[in-house]
């Protein structure tokens, strides 16, 4: 478990030795920026932009957890590029749970930004469970994206194609909001029922039935990817 850590510790300082990667991780806090300061100075100049600011604040919440997702993808995707997933690969160890430690820590960066995301924002005022459950559920889509995209993928160039076209599918569900008879088409993809827990959220309402379903849908696809991820990552 400690060398689990270590390794996990490890791929966060590897993201620091690359130039590109490190300005992605400043992309997170600049998504909270324009929420506290842009959103805000937008809805005084335009005030019909108040009635689409929970619609903003659902695609601010997925951004933050898609870009450390996006960073995590292109750490795996090097060390295929030069062969030490193979090596990886002999470790005495479970696959499954050298993959899930890994996660650990996009995971968690992505539920504790998004939970910032929701405490800085001035348009709601958030239960503290809903909140915490919100940024938990949209935490699992740093892990689901970085999985996704470094399956796809052989190369970072390659990894940067499936990631806009993944960014592109998880975020699809927001239209669901605008043709409302249509919705129901967007339930198979889970960021629909993360899109739904945050409006719930927003309305006041019970956010019980689309944080289940949501976990429940999340999670699942994980373990899948996970498993996926262990037949091939390492070969």
């Amino acid at each position: 478990m400690k060398n689990l850590l270590l390794l996990s510790i490890t791929d966060f300082k590897l993201i620091f030795r690359d130039s590109s990667l490190r300005i992605f991780l400043a992309m997170p806090l600049l998504i909270i920026a324009m929420v506290l300061f842009g959103l805000p100075a937008l809805i005084e100049e335009y005030p019909i932009v108040q009635h689409y600011a929970s619609y903003i604040l659902m695609g601010a919440s997925l951004q933050t957890s898609t870009m450390f997702g996006f960073i995590y993808s292109m750490v795996l995707i090097h060390e295929k590029d030069i062969q030490v997933a193979k090596v990886y690969g002999v470790l005495p160890v479970s696959k499954m749970g050298f993959i899930a430690s890994r996660q650990v820590i996009p995971f968690t960066l992505s539920a504790l930004v998004t939970f910032l995301l929701l405490q800085v924002q001035s348009f709601y005022i958030f239960k503290i469970e809903d909140a915490i459950l919100f940024s938990l559920l949209c935490g699992l889509f740093a892990p689901l994206l970085s999985l996704s995209v470094t399956l796809f993928s052989k190369n970072k160039m390659e990894g940067m194609t499936w990631f806009k076209l993944m960014n592109l599918l998880v975020s699809i569900p927001l239209v669901g909001f605008f043709i409302p008879c249509c919705a129901w088409a967007f339930a198979i993809i889970p960021t629909y029922w993360v899109f739904e827990t945050l409006n719930s959220m927003a309305l006041g309402e019970m956010i019980l039935m689309p944080i289940i379903i949501g976990f429940g849908l999340s999670i699942g696809l994980l373990y899948l990817l996970i498993w996926r991820f262990s037949k091939s990552h390492f070969s």
